[in-house]
């Protein structure tokens, strides 16, 4: 049972706001291993050129530490698992900066972009961003591109495993023990570089194992007068599209309003081939089955639901890929939004905080309880304050939960009704306990309130405004501070109560309660 509430409390908190959870880095990419870092897509970097970047980054930081190279000949300085655009890029600064890598790939080196359609464009993007590192990277074929990284990889003789797929990772000592497929290494750090797209996601509906249904686009133009279903709505899927529908008739079918992922050119592309009638749109849509020759979608249209057949003689289910999570955590590597710790612990130690504060105010009607000093309390309810500190300082994301909800809990209970109409614990004494300077705790909620919000309006003032010098954002920030500030602090909670002190209003409505 209490199992059941555990995983029940975890499955509700834990719930990211993105499709998968990435392994947590620092600055550096270094995961809580110290030597272990992830880098590319499993990192956040799903555009070639970001991806890059980062694998060129990381090298420049560990080239940069003082025993970055191994004294034994025996010891890799570098192990990368993933040959594709960061793991390459890594290789490829590392070599220049003299350290001595080995990648290891479980397939082809380029595998994912092996995997594109035939002569599908690559694209550069982001275009402002030039490429960092030895790696080319231009708008290219995907033959053409992989020929070149081929010719790359050859030319500075980087040291790559293929069809060798990493498998384990153990520290031992100051290095760590690299298992493969077919071998045993040791490296004194490791770069994961291995991507996300290896198993596509499914939809799981029924008819999606039929031969028909693929969840890869290998040869486009081998497709010719077929009804076609394109599922998804990233690069991939627009790309499929277009691609076959120079010789199909293509029906795409996507659950969002609009392609908000793609790139400018597949977005325009799309657009023409959506108006000249070679590709037709299915918005608000979901497949909820894959039948004998006809897909089942459930469209919904100004809040109706309602059921949409849709003829189809091959249909490719193009909606990412899983993420390797488990894989991930059997590295060692901690992903973002676990919910770790004891739900019990940090229960039990915000309650008995609760206790020890009703002991404290000296409103206890037990007993016993009215005999216990009530400076005892004082000093419990300030250890088991830290306890829950220190337990959340040290991973247990529920002992954060406990100190979260006694402030939220205290702060309203405190300030709301006056004194004798505060909450348990505070009852008859914390309204007068935080009234200060003749000003009550919901003044101080307020300057809390405001200290706060300009706090962190400054950093994303600079961060989203000033750093990109985007005026929008700089305005949004501005009028948000100056609105907080003047009309929900210095006007409520000072002008008014001056204009009576000061009688500005007149001594007539000054003097009125109702009015004050």
């Amino acid at each position: 049972m209490l199992e059941r509430v555990k995983n029940t409390i975890r499955d509700i908190f834990a719930s990211p706001n993105m499709a998968e959870r990435r392994p947590v880095v620092d600055e550096n990419f270094e995961s809580r291993i110290p030597g272990l870092y992830v880098v590319g897509d499993l990192c956040g970097a799903p555009v070639i050129k970001l991806a890059m970047k980062q694998g060129f980054d990381v090298i420049q930081h560990i080239a940069s530490l003082p025993d970055a190279k191994s004294e034994n000949a025996n010891v890799y300085d570098l192990v990368i698992a993933g040959a594709g655009a960061a793991g390459l890029n890594a290789a490829l600064a590392a070599k220049e900066k003299g350290l001595r890598a080995l990648v290891l790939e479980k397939s082809k080196i380029a595998n994912t972009i092996e995997n594109f359609p035939e002569g599908k464009w690559v694209y550069a993007e982001p275009d402002q961003t030039p490429p960092r590192g030895k790696l080319w990277l231009d708008g290219a074929r995907k033959e053409d591109l992989i020929q070149r990284w081929h010719q790359i990889v050859d030319e500075n003789g980087l040291e790559i495993r293929t069809e060798e797929g990493l498998r384990t990772i153990a520290r031992k000592g100051r290095s760590f023990s690299v298992r493969s497929d077919k071998s045993e290494y040791r490296a004194l750090r490791v770069i994961i570089a291995t991507g996300q797209r290896g198993n596509p996601r499914r939809l799981n509906v029924p008819g999606e194992e039929q031969e028909r249904v693929y969840h890869r686009v290998y040869s486009p133009r081998h497709y010719h007068d077929e009804n076609i279903l394109v599922v998804g709505g990233g690069n991939s899927a627009a790309e499929a599209a277009l691609t076959l529908g120079e010789q199909n008739k293509v029906t795409v079918s996507y659950r969002g309003d609009q392609f908000y992922r793609v790139f400018k050119d597949n977005e325009r592309s799309m657009a023409e081939a959506v108006a000249s009638g070679r590709v037709k749109t299915i918005f608000h849509s979901n497949v909820r089955e894959f039948g004998n020759g006809q897909a089942v979608l459930e469209v919904q249209d100004k809040g109706k639901k309602t059921t949409e057949n849709i003829p189809f003689d091959h249909a490719f289910v193009l909606i990412g890929s899983e993420f390797p999570g488990r894989f991930l955590k059997s590295l060692g590597l901690k992903l973002e939004n676990e919910w770790e710790g004891s739900w019990l612990r940090a229960a039990a130690l915000t309650l008995a905080l609760f206790l020890s504060l009703w002991v404290m105010g000296g409103q206890a009607s037990i007993e016993t309880v009215r005999e216990i000093p009530q400076f005892l309390g004082m000093f419990a309810a300030i250890g088991l304050f830290i306890a829950l500190v220190q337990t959340g300082r040290h991973g247990d994301r529920f002992s954060l939960l406990g100190i979260s909800f006694f402030i939220c809990y205290s702060i309203y209970g405190i300030k709301i009704g006056g004194l004798g109409n505060e909450y348990w614990p505070y009852r008859n004494w914390g309204y007068g306990l935080f009234t200060l300077f003749s000003r009550p705790p919901s003044f101080w909620y307020t300057v809390l309130y405001t200290v706060l919000m300009t706090v962190f309006g400054i950093q994303a003032l600079k961060r989203w405004g000033l750093d990109r010098k985007d005026k929008f954002q700089v305005w949004r920030y501005v009028s948000l501070l100056g609105f907080q500030w003047v009309f929900f602090f210095l006007v409520p909670e000072f002008l008014f109560q001056w204009a009576i002190k000061y009688q500005w209003v007149g001594a007539r409505l000054a003097s009125d309660p109702t009015f004050a």
